[in-house]
């Protein structure tokens, strides 16, 4: 079991949406493979994808006996933690069963391998294609559920009655990230700034110009924008992170009284 402290854990989700993103990576690249290289590249897939999907178990169960556990953002980090299992798991679930598919690719004669629109190649293809939607998914939840445990830890809640700034749902996906050191922006021979992510979610520069001109982000010139610029939360944005995580519950309302019988009269 790892170390139930805060900081410990955002620092493990961080590692672990990295390394979701990887394998993210390596079977949208390789989603087919040709002659020997299909069989072991995809049993070395399932075994890291099942080993990913333990350690979000495990960093579920870690935030569950964290000190932000009882929180709303600790329950809330431990929905997008099961998530996260989940999808690995399914996603492992996929690439097991293309096995069959492999194998028998991988034992044809070089000469009469199957042709790519064989019913061997169909079916590896379906397989990765799924896995591959499932384990885009993973990495972002693992760095939600970062995102709300750096909120339950902050302690810079907005003061009473101060007004927040609105948010596109793709902006607020942005800030999520950026929250978590994942978003990188680069500007290289006077071409546009284009944005480098860890993590294989749909984030355009435009949307991060937006947070910056709301002063909720920023970016650590310590770096040259050849290297890399990465994007961080301005204290603004610190103090207002646990309510733009944290959805607002709105209040409840009584249940309208049942309308009495219609009386029928003759």
């Amino acid at each position: 079991m790892p170390d139930t402290h805060p900081e410990d854990l955002i620092r493990q989700l961080r590692a672990l949406a990295e390394d979701f993103a990887d394998v993210h990576h390596l079977t949208l690249c390789t989603g087919l493979l040709d002659d020997d290289a299909i069989l072991m590249p995809l049993i070395a897939r399932i075994r890291t994808t099942q080993t990913l999907t333990n350690k979000a178990i495990t960093l579920t169960l870690a935030t569950g006996d964290s000190p932000v556990g009882p929180t709303a953002a600790g329950r809330r980090a431990i929905e997008h933690l099961t998530g996260a299992a989940r999808h690995g798991n399914n996603a492992g679930g996929h690439l097991l069963k293309g096995i069959p598919a492999a194998t028998a690719l991988h034992r044809a004669p070089r000469p009469a391998r199957a042709p790519r629109t064989s019913a061997n190649h169909l079916a590896l293809r379906r397989h990765f294609h799924a896995a591959t939607g499932l384990l885009r998914d993973a990495p972002v939840m693992c760095l939600d559920a970062a995102a709300l445990i750096t909120a339950a830890t902050t302690g810079t809640v907005p003061a009473p009655g101060s007004v927040l700034p609105r948010l596109t749902d793709p902006q607020l996906a942005a800030f999520r990230l950026i929250s978590q050191g994942a978003v990188r922006i680069r500007q290289r021979e006077g071409r546009p700034p284009f944005l480098d992510t860890s993590v294989p979610a749909p984030t355009v520069t435009a949307t991060v110009v937006a947070l910056e001109r709301k002063g909720l982000v920023t970016r650590d010139t310590r770096t040259s924008t050849d290297d890399g610029q990465e994007l961080v939360l301005t204290p603004a944005g610190q103090r207002a992170l646990p309510a733009l995580v944290l959805p607002a519950t709105a209040p409840s309302r009584a249940a309208p009284a049942p309308a009495p019988p219609r009386r029928r009269t003759r």
